[in-house]
């Protein structure tokens, strides 16, 4: 069994109340969106029944819903999203399902595109669900699996570490472990996935202070859901000590933080 890492409820509560103000923050989702568009049609492909697996709300559903497909189920473990999501078409479906028991879903139904769009950082046990997917996939079915890599939030990581170390004199747990690519891949690949190819995307956004970086983060519903963790409020002192020593180690000539946003893009095939 799977070490249990993240609190599946908290992230849910924490998804949920960013739906709110969802829009003020999104724009990471947006310019993926467009990225993964162009991915998409450059397979070429005619896809019939498509399976998207969300944590984002509803800019990668926008620009699926243009294509010509017999079936599209949007599929989330996020209440908030899923009624919020506007279905015109008859042969679009809205699924509920919590992600960590994803052979819930398990059926008749096999589709030939499957997309998994920012949870599978935060699934606890990533072996059982890329297995679940495989059984999902239609055969010469293509999977895209697109996560937060190792390098997102690098510069806050450290920055919270040393304000940690200068504090408390220890080191708390504030942010989740991150995911490697290799690691990823091994794990599809052990479920039997093949042609696998992975990409980065990277994207660099600047802030004027730590403070910014942490709402934008909450407003994403990406906060720290670990089952242990610092669960204290960040102080005003903190807080301060935090934004000093970030512009100390991470900020450029104009005295703005730096933040790394790296997006692993997994493409990969289920062949017999």
């Amino acid at each position: 069994m799977a070490q249990l890492i993240f609190d599946t409820k908290s992230l849910i509560k924490c998804k949920d109340k960013a739906s709110k103000t969802w829009d003020k923050h999104n724009f990471i989702f947006i310019k993926f969106a467009n990225v993964f568009l162009e991915k998409l049609e450059e397979t070429n492909i005619s896809f019939k029944n498509i399976l998207l697996i969300s944590s984002d709300f509803d800019e990668t559903y926008k620009k699926l819903i243009n294509f010509n497909f017999h079936s599209l189920t949007y599929l989330s473990q996020y209440k908030k999203f899923l009624d919020k999501i506007r279905v015109t078409k008859k042969n679009v479906f809205k699924k509920f399902i919590n992600l960590d028991n994803l052979e819930q879903l398990q059926n008749n139904q096999k589709y030939d595109l499957i997309i998994c769009n920012f949870n599978f950082h935060n699934i606890n046990d990533k072996f059982n669900y890329s297995k679940n997917l495989n059984k999902l996939l239609s055969d010469d079915g293509i999977l895209f699996c697109n996560f937060f890599g190792e390098n997102s939030l690098f510069e806050l990581r450290n920055s919270l570490i040393k304000t940690d170390e200068r504090i408390f004199k220890g080191v708390f747990s504030r942010m989740p472990p991150t995911l490697k690519m290799i690691d990823s891949s091994n794990i599809f690949s052990s479920n039997g996935f093949k042609e696998i190819v992975s990409e980065i995307i990277s994207y660099d956004i600047y802030y004027k202070n730590a403070n910014e970086i942490l709402k934008d983060i909450n407003g994403i519903g990406e906060s720290s859901c670990l089952i242990y963790r610092k669960k204290s409020l960040l102080s005003r002192n903190y807080l301060k000590t935090l934004n000093n020593i970030y512009l100390n180690e991470y900020s450029n000539k104009d005295s703005l933080l730096k933040v790394s946003c790296n997006i692993v893009s997994m493409t990969m095939w289920k062949r017999n």
